[in-house]
């Protein structure tokens, strides 16, 4: 066990006591929102090739909420630090049905950000104060569990609130199309052979509280995939599949203090300047630069070309700059 584990699980206690899952203003500050006006699209994209529309949904990774379901049959999954010296996730659907996905856990305001910049709907259990407030003036298709759109999604018996709540590929469509939100579309990362450094394996050491938990991720690339790990363990889902992709991501962005009432330690991130970074893909390393705006991120190589992705799911890790982020070379 990690020297610090206990102080941090008193800090997620801590966390969970003061409405983890409930980091939510009160109703009568929660923005309306025009629920038939959809954003107004920004990426270009092509039609998701199974899904009626792609959408976004936050994913708990707090230690009560492992083994997830459905994370390893996302196509983009994008990890933050969250608050108490653990990671959140935003995991994007377009290609397949899903019969669990979760626990579904409360926006950040960086997940409505993110979610905005491609108009995807963002499935969710309220959030932080800004994040609710921001619903509104970015236009998010919004179904958020606790504000209008409880009937898609359910609490489990088998765990402990707040981490049993789920959803499926089938109650968010259903919720899209109630809601009369146009469909969205999917990210446009660009298929190719990326040629590098040889990289077998990395090492990013997540970290936001002193003296407590140094939550470790780890990718290794094997049999063709890389392969998600956790303080050095494989990780399953609920379901037993393994996690992997075949292109993670890793984008340096600043980090700052975002005091919410709620939330003791919540953090946001400045996206707009962009950033460096490292993309993985087929058992090489480049280094890249990225932006966000208008159409999500993109990446570029060193000589200005945009950065090639293997086809298959993609894991972007938005890592707090100096943040320890190790490689071992390959074979």
């Amino acid at each position: 066990m990690r020297k610090g584990w206990i102080g941090a699980l008193a800090v997620m206690t801590l966390l969970a006591g003061c409405g983890a899952s409930q980091h939510v203003s009160s109703p009568k500050s929660h923005p309306a929102v025009t629920k038939k006006k959809p954003a107004t699209a920004t990426a270009k994209a092509k039609a998701p090739d199974t899904l009626y529309s792609a959408f976004a949904v936050t994913i708990d990774n707090q230690p009560a909420a492992w083994p997830q379901s459905g994370i390893s049959k996302a196509d983009l999954v994008f990890e933050f630090m969250a608050e108490g010296g653990i990671t959140r996730y935003l995991a994007v659907f377009w290609h397949q049905s899903v019969a669990k996905i979760g626990p579904v856990r409360s926006t950040r305001i960086y997940f409505d950000n993110v979610a905005a910049a491609y108009a995807w709907p963002l499935a969710h259990a309220g959030g932080n104060v800004d994040a609710l407030k921001a619903i509104g003036p970015l236009g998010i298709k919004n179904l958020d569990q606790i504000y209008g759109s409880g009937q898609w999604f359910w609490r489990s018996t088998d765990r402990q609130m707040p981490h049993n709540l789920y959803t499926s590929t089938n109650l968010i469509e259903q919720g899209i199309q109630k809601d009369g939100y146009t469909p969205a579309g999917i990210p446009s990362f660009p298929q190719g052979k990326l040629t590098g450094t040889a990289t077998a394996s990395t090492l990013i050491s997540y970290a936001n509280l002193p003296n407590v938990w140094v939550y470790q991720v780890g990718w290794v690339w094997q049999n063709g995939l890389y392969q998600r790990q956790i303080d050095g363990n494989n990780v399953f889902t609920q379901a037993g599949n393994r996690v992997t992709a075949q292109n993670v991501v890793i984008a340096m962005v600043p980090q700052f203090a975002d005091p919410d009432p709620y939330t003791p330690g919540a953090v946001n991130y400045n996206l707009t300047g962009g950033g460096k970074g490292y993309i993985l893909s087929q058992g090489v390393r480049r280094n890249i630069t990225w932006t966000f705006g208008q159409g999500g991120f993109h990446f570029y190589l060193a000589n200005g070309k945009t950065a090639p992705f293997a086809a298959g799911q993609t894991w972007i890790e938005m890592v707090p700059l100096g943040t320890p982020v190790t490689f071992q070379a390959g074979a």
